[in-house]
């Protein structure tokens, strides 16, 4: 039984990530800061093939016997919003050259690390900077790599969709960041994790990127005008300039409420498209659910 670790496994992706491994007979060790929620996650599996393990127990002595042991290492973990001990460079891109560097030291084994579609060392935000950043030094330092970089993932749990539909049904007015043009192209969780799945049951990996998109290219404003007709709700949308979007975020996290952070608001500002230049799911041979229905499905479990 080959065994992969994988680092945000509890997370809304590594856990459709780790349903579709443990199906596939892998021993899976999750580590995570949320052991709770890691561990509804066993019932996927047999006994014993799904471990969660306590992050912040994890000194560097007992990461690198776990690597030692593993075939694969996934690596999904990231965070939203800064605090006085999580920062974006000690929880990205410190945490990301803690596990290279571990990883130069055994040429056999499979790194993938999830990044996302737009990821550039030039942004202005200090989060996606980082994640450049880990990107960068994976190729740097190390063979036998995968980048995979979503544009924004949906699915039944998702945090987007369900946080959109909370709005929707709560308020009449919506606001739309900026004019509402910018465009998206939301790809589907599940075919995320086959992508995944495929590309772990390669023999060999060819140390690229993947960029992974849906089929349907939306603005904002035309997702927003879809999820309305879907819930037969009448909504007005007002363009909100993103200076004040950006305060009005800067608030919300003072107050400790989380419905949106700076970092989330500055996704609105560019294009979340694949951009042709790295490998996608055709290169799987992957044909991809359809966008609106994934919504459709969303909305009827949920109301």
């Amino acid at each position: 039984m080959k065994t992969v670790i994988i680092f945000g496994g509890s997370g809304f992706i590594g856990s459709n990530i780790v349903r579709r491994l443990s199906k596939l007979g892998y021993k899976i060790i999750i580590p995570t800061s949320n052991t709770e929620k890691a561990s509804k996650l066993k019932i996927c599996g047999e006994i014993g093939q799904i471990l969660p393990i306590n992050l912040r127990s994890l000194d560097l002595d007992i990461l690198n016997k776990l690597i030692e042991e593993s075939h694969y290492i996934l690596n999904l973990r990231t965070i939203w919003q800064e605090n006085k001990k999580s920062t974006f460079e000690n929880q990205i891109f410190d945490f990301n050259k803690k596990i290279v560097n571990i990883l130069k030291n055994f040429s056999d084994k499979r790194y993938i690390y999830f990044s996302g579609i737009g990821i550039s060392g030039d942004s202005k935000s200090n989060r996606t900077k980082a994640i450049s950043r880990s990107e960068k030094y994976i190729k740097n330092n190390i063979k036998n790599f995968l980048i995979i970089r979503p544009s924004i993932v949906i699915g039944n749990d998702d945090k987007f969709i369900n946080r959109l539909l909370k709005i929707f049904y709560l308020f009449y007015i919506i606001p739309l960041f900026g004019d509402g043009k910018t465009r998206i192209q939301p790809t589907y969780v599940d075919d995320v994790a086959l992508a995944i799945q495929k590309l772990i049951l390669k023999e060999n990996i060819d140390s690229n990127i993947y960029e992974l998109g849906g089929n349907e290219i939306l603005t904002y404003k035309d997702l927003y005008i879809f999820i309305a007709a879907q819930i037969y709700r009448k909504r007005l949308f007002v363009p909100i300039p993103f200076n004040l979007a950006i305060l009005g975020a800067y608030i919300f996290e003072k107050l400790n409420l989380n419905l949106i952070n700076r970092e989330q608001v500055s996704l609105f500002k560019e294009d979340n498209l694949v951009t042709n230049e790295f490998l996608t799911y055709k290169d799987i041979e992957i044909d991809v659910t359809d966008t609106k229905e994934v919504i459709k499905n969303i909305l009827n479990k949920k109301y």
